[in-house]
């Protein structure tokens, strides 16, 4: 008998939830593997660092731009130091807290320190052999670097050093258009650091539909940036005291550009170097892990959960994953169809871009025919009243049933109004039923309305209904009903 029922590889989001249910929930005796230190990726690295400093930018670039709301500004530098400051007491407080919970779980014990497996239900941490009959993956990603000759030679940034910096570089070299480009990008430059953003897709953001790029990207050149895309950087040199970047442009022209530091924002893959997976009979196929519907690989002993996996980078996805591991590594195979239509993704850029479900190009790419019904900030009074008027709502729907299938956002707020859709997604809601919902006026959410009428009148149009059996104007709560029953 193994001391262990369980051994938890990770003690981010995916490990702690994999750890909570198993302990608190099921009982089981589980062991937690951690590198150190205790918090995770989102909490020491990612989400919860960089939107405290989002946040310090968001309100420097309000201040600035007081003089449009009636209100003297007083143009003054950032505090490089005091705006880490507040993050650090920030992320010390969200680590103790994690720390604590994970130290006092019930029928467990941490483990501190490198893991590898030595067979399939034998790791080593440290000098120390763990044995267990199942296995939970949960070692998080590691951010990916693109293979630029002299870009080691002469040293980058990655996103998790750019949030400890101890010195505000004075402008920037950022190799990435996604969000964590996107969002770091727009952090520095706000608080005064020169951003040149270089990506090698045709256009920023570029898993969303055209015209959310086309958004953000005039807002970050509105504010600075200059942005290059479709470009390949071709080598890193060091210039003196700075760095240089070559690129190539889709025509074939060669450019350089300068800056103090670049920082490179390419994407994540799972933290799996040193894990020693063929020992454990875990296949990976590139950067995905093999995992079958129940987040077993392909040792059926060992589940994986969160980022570890290659198959999301959402925080979300990995809570929700690791406590479905445990159940079914502990209770047995209870597989769960995993909700694709209900993904959800935020960027906390500014506008915020938010998305749940199907974008329309992905409708496009599927042969999926869907009614879209779009509004735009510019034409909503509370946006025009916080001076937040740049993006919009579309709205995806099916044209016969009306179920909402999905939304876009991008636009003041937009990470916090996706959740009103995703709650309609998450029961099969159509636009008539989203439109019995009030929203209270004038609030940002209230745009939602409008793109859901819009669909309701091309479903009517669409459903040629003879006019002799709804007159005009003869009874609204009738035709109503009717309506419904004839798409029920």
């Amino acid at each position: 008998m193994t001391e262990w029922d369980l051994i938890v590889l990770g003690g981010g989001s995916a490990g702690f939830a994999a750890a909570r249910v198993a302990t608190e929930e099921l009982g089981a005796r589980v062991a937690v593997v951690d590198k150190g230190p205790l918090g995770g990726l989102c909490i020491l690295a990612g989400c919860m660092p960089s939107k405290a400093l989002i946040q310090s930018s968001n309100v420097a670039h309000l201040i600035s731009r007081a003089s449009t709301f009636g209100t003297p500004a007083i143009a003054q530098p950032v505090d490089f130091p005091a705006l880490m400051a507040r993050k650090d007491r920030l992320i010390q407080g969200f680590a103790e807290y994690r720390a604590d919970r994970i130290t006092t779980l019930p029928n467990s014990e941490l483990f501190l320190g490198p893991v590898r497996f030595v067979d399939p239900h034998t790791v080593m941490v440290g000098d120390r052999p763990l044995s267990a009959p199942k296995f939970i993956l949960a070692l998080g990603s590691t951010p990916m670097v693109p293979p630029i000759p002299g870009l080691s030679e002469v040293g980058y940034l990655l996103s998790d050093q750019a949030l400890n910096l101890h010195k505000q570089p004075e402008s920037l070299l950022l190799v990435g258009g996604g969000i964590i480009a996107l969002e770091l990008g727009q952090f520095f430059a706000r608080i005064g650091t020169r951003v040149t953003i270089l990506e090698a897709l045709p256009r920023l953001v570029a898993r969303e539909d055209p015209e959310v790029s086309e958004v953000i990207t005039q807002r970050l050149q509105r504010e600075g940036v200059v942005i290059h895309t479709g470009v390949r950087p071709v080598r890193v040199e060091r210039l003196g005291d700075r760095k240089a970047v070559t690129f190539e442009t889709p025509d074939g022209a060669v450019h350089e550009v300068e800056g103090a530091e670049i920082l490179v924002a390419t994407g994540r893959e799972p933290s799996i170097k040193g894990l020693d997976l063929d020992r454990a009979g875990v296949q990976m196929e590139g950067r995905r892990m093999v995992l079958d519907r129940c987040l077993r690989t392909t040792n059926p002993d060992i589940f994986a959960a969160g980022d570890v996996t290659g198959g999301s980078y959402l925080v979300h996805v990995a809570i929700s994953d690791g406590e479905l591991a445990a159940r079914n590594a502990l209770l047995g195979c209870a597989p769960k169809p995993a909700p694709a239509h209900l993904f959800l993704s935020a960027a906390f850029t500014q506008p915020n871009i938010a998305r749940v479900g199907l974008s329309e190009g992905e409708a496009q790419q599927l042969g999926r025919e869907v009614l879209v019904g779009r509004y735009r900030f510019a034409d909503h009074g509370k946006a025009e009243i916080l001076g937040e008027t740049d993006g919009f709502v579309k709205m995806l729907a099916d044209p016969l049933s009306g179920e909402i299938l999905g939304t876009t956002i991008v636009g003041p707020d937009g990470a916090e109004l996706i959740h009103e859709i995703a709650c309609a997604m998450t029961f099969r809601a159509t636009v008539e039923q989203f439109l019995q919902v009030p929203h209270v006026h004038p609030t940002l959410a209230e745009i939602w309305t409008y793109p859901a009428e819009e669909i309701v009148d091309q479903i009517r149009r669409r459903a040629r209904m003879p006019s002799t059996r709804f007159p005009a104007g003869y009874n609204d709560q009738d035709e109503e009903r009717s309506f419904e029953e004839a798409w029920s």
